[in-house]
């Protein structure tokens, strides 16, 4: 008896730990594609110790390696980030896989900083950097480094509509642009 109320309470559970190459569905259902997994061989590169190795050959698939290679070969920082041949606290601060007295310090150390230049940390732009440790690549301005590049905006007074009678609710309204005595212009300058 205890065994079968162990085995009736356990079923719900077996499907949660199905393999997810297994796909379930009603018989009538549409067929649809297996639920997402995760890509194995980083478990097994993680767990083999493999996954440093890996990320020194391909420095793109980490901030640490971009950020890295920005620095010296572009000579630019990443991410509002200081560069990391430029950074106050070293730039590589141990993580939470580290040991937790590193963990302390380097977190007291950058208080220390925001403390001492709160808007500086808070709010860190290349232009008013002041440590110098923020840069664009090298030849570079803030136009030409962005990915995608803003609108050219043409100011020609000829190529906008002005004198437009009646009311323009995020300009001049049209009570302060030049009167004339017609009565179309009468009956649109009430609206």
């Amino acid at each position: 008896m205890a065994t079968s109320l162990l085995v009736l309470a356990a079923a719900p559970l077996v499907a949660a730990y199905a393999p997810a190459a297994v796909c379930s569905r009603p018989a009538g259902a549409a067929a649809r594609a297996c639920r997402p997994v995760m890509d194995e061989t980083i478990i097994e590169k993680a767990l083999a110790g493999e996954l440093e190795q890996e990320g020194a050959e391909n420095i793109f698939m980490s901030e640490v390696g971009w950020a890295t290679y920005l620095d010296q070969e572009a000579g630019s920082s990443y991410a509002m980030n200081e560069r990391p041949s430029m950074a106050e606290d070293g730039y590589f601060t141990p993580d939470v896989f580290s040991n937790p007295l590193d963990v302390v310090s380097g977190w007291v150390d950058s208080m220390k900083g925001v403390v001492s230049n709160p808007l500086e940390k808070a709010f860190p732009t290349i232009s008013n950097d002041q440590s110098g440790s923020r840069s664009y690549p090298k030849g570079a301005t803030e136009i030409s480094a962005r990915t995608i590049k803003p609108k050219k905006k043409d100011s020609d007074k000829g190529m906008r509509i002005t004198g437009i009678p009646g009311f323009n609710l995020f300009g001049t309204p049209s009570s302060k642009q030049a009167k004339t005595d017609s009565v179309a212009s009468k009956f649109l300058g009430i609206f």
